[in-house]
């Protein structure tokens, strides 16, 4: 989905290093490949990195399923890690420790919100629509527990074909016309989301169903063209349109510097940037306990102020609520509210023990 992934990555770490006053040297960055992020070369190459880079950081965009043991590694070796993943797990225990952060957009926090605004805007009579690869994470449970807590009912739920070039979305519309939902949930992403929105907007349904989704269905890197789709509203931690002064201040300082549109990826590259700024000592080093080094800290950042919680995971005071919108050039997510997002945390602690099932590989890496 994010073919440029690692450049992305870097770009926003260099460009958070440059604009920083307190960092009178650039860091060297060492790029070591991990394969598909979800076996044991995850954690051979981090060791690799401690004992012959002698790294002071190390960076890992990886699943869950490894955190425990890559966790344990970095703490034996006193070395701080920070995990980047955008956010479809719930994070317990066994992921928490002191010497490792986790970066991310939280997509399952959004999408806990957003069945609690589904069922108070939109009706309680929902259709929930996945594609076989997105549905396998915690966001799908999140909103189930976020609509049913408002006394929503998911009346069907509908999971794409494995292989989404044969998939019709007939299925989808048989459930549509016999369930008669107030809205359509929908959980897609790159070409499964693509096909799904050019099925849905082809369809009777366009404009008279309306969709509530995943942030991941309407990322402008991938969704091009004008689909004609009405009615569709995300939930998302970030909005590209966003006209906050560090939101803006970050899209130009990137496009004048790399002169390439920005996207998620560079985003979180540009956040965990200014965090490791503020992880740095009076001495100039970098404190091997982020956990002690960030605490009680608020970070100035493009999505607002961001602050890393119990569980060492970023969290931010506000989810947007966004409107997709195509303005005869591009599409955007228009800002039409906020939420609250302060709820969240005591929300990890609820559902820490949810099983850590489906995909081993971070969500998203298709």
């Amino acid at each position: 989905m994010y073919p440029t992934l690692g450049m992305d990555l870097l770009n926003g770490l260099k460009l958070a290093f440059s604009k920083s006053e307190s960092i009178q040297e650039s860091p060297s960055f060492i790029v070591e490949n991990i394969g598909v992020a979800a076996d044991d070369q995850v954690l051979k190459s981090a060791e690799k990195l401690i004992l012959q880079e002698d790294v002071d950081l190390t960076l890992s965009f990886c699943g869950v399923l490894l955190l425990p043991q890559l966790a344990r590694l970095q703490e034996q070796y006193k070395r701080p890690l920070i995990h980047l993943d955008l956010g479809g797990r719930v994070y317990n225990e066994e992921h928490c420790n002191p010497y490792v952060l986790h970066h991310t957009l939280n997509l399952w926090q959004s999408s806990f919100a957003a069945g609690q605004y589904a069922a108070e805007h939109m009706g309680k009579k929902c259709l929930l629509a996945v594609s076989f690869y997105d549905g396998a994470y915690h966001m799908t449970e999140a909103f189930n527990l976020g609509f049913t807590s408002k006394g929503g009912n998911i009346t069907r739920f509908f999971v794409g074909n494995a292989d989404y070039k044969l998939e019709t979305f007939e299925g989808l519309f048989q459930g549509i016309q016999e369930e008669e939902p107030d809205f359509i949930y929908g959980i897609f992403s790159y070409k499964e989301g693509d096909k799904f929105l050019k099925a849905f907007a082809n369809s009777d349904y366009n404009g008279k169903i309306p969709i509530m989704a995943n942030p991941s269905l309407t990322d402008e890197a991938i969704a091009t063209e004008d689909y004609g789709i009405q009615k569709l509203e995300t939930i998302a931690s970030w909005s590209f349109d966003d006209g906050s002064p560090a939101m803006r201040e970050f899209i130009s300082n990137y496009t004048a510097q790399y002169d390439i549109p920005v996207n998620i990826i560079s985003l979180m590259g540009y956040e965990v940037g200014i965090t490791i700024v503020e992880s740095i000592s009076s001495e100039g080093t970098i404190m091997a306990r982020l956990q002690d080094a960030l605490n009680g800290k608020s970070i100035e950042s493009p999505r607002g102020l961001l602050r890393y919680n119990s569980f060492n995971e970023s969290q931010l005071d506000e989810f947007k609520i966004r409107k997709f919108e195509f303005n005869e050039v591009q599409y955007h997510n228009n800002i039409t509210g906020t939420i609250d997002s302060s709820f969240t945390e005591k929300l990890q602690e609820e559902l820490k023990d949810l099983p850590a099932n489906g995909w081993q590989n971070p969500y998203l890496c298709t």
